[in-house]
């Protein structure tokens, strides 16, 4: 059995001539992208905010690189908008690759006034520092004594 592939509809069968493509390898749009394709910066933190009814925990690095996010309902009473930003840590921190997880810098909740009802609920107390408890460490996944941020 003869098997031919073709990528990007190139053929070794054609001539060159007939589809010149410059120095591109075939399938590589020009001009090649100078994007830089992972992230500089040594601070990775992760980012829980509202989204409508739900609660988006994002993995971000100092210059803006996204990692990886999760998206989890949020719950109305302190309680509930508790679990569900363990829940979206967790999920968020699952989602980073090998040694990213246990690159995490900082943990940042954007929940305003919520803030520290979900960190009393937590068990840690609001006022700063706040960190990252070896409870907390076992539901999510981040190191004990990352700091934790509250922002509006």
């Amino acid at each position: 059995m003869d098997l031919k592939f073709t990528f990007g509809g190139a053929s070794p069968d054609r001539g060159h001539a007939a589809h010149d493509h410059g120095d591109a390898p075939s399938g590589i749009p020009l001009p090649f992208s100078t994007v830089p394709l992972a992230s500089t910066s040594s601070v990775l933190e992760v980012r829980v905010r509202r989204a409508g009814g739900a609660l988006v925990a994002e993995a971000v690095s100092g210059d803006g690189v996204v990692y990886c996010d999760a998206e989890v309902s949020a719950g109305d009473d302190p309680a509930a908008l508790a679990r569900a930003t363990r829940s979206a840590l967790s999920r968020a921190v699952a989602g980073l690759e090998g040694p990213l997880a246990e690159s995490v810098s900082a943990v940042v909740l954007g929940l305003g006034a919520d803030g520290p009802a979900v960190l009393g609920e937590f068990g840690i107390s609001s006022a700063e520092p706040a960190a990252v408890d070896a409870a907390l460490q076992r539901r999510v996944g981040i190191a004990a004594g990352t700091p934790i941020r509250l922002e509006p």
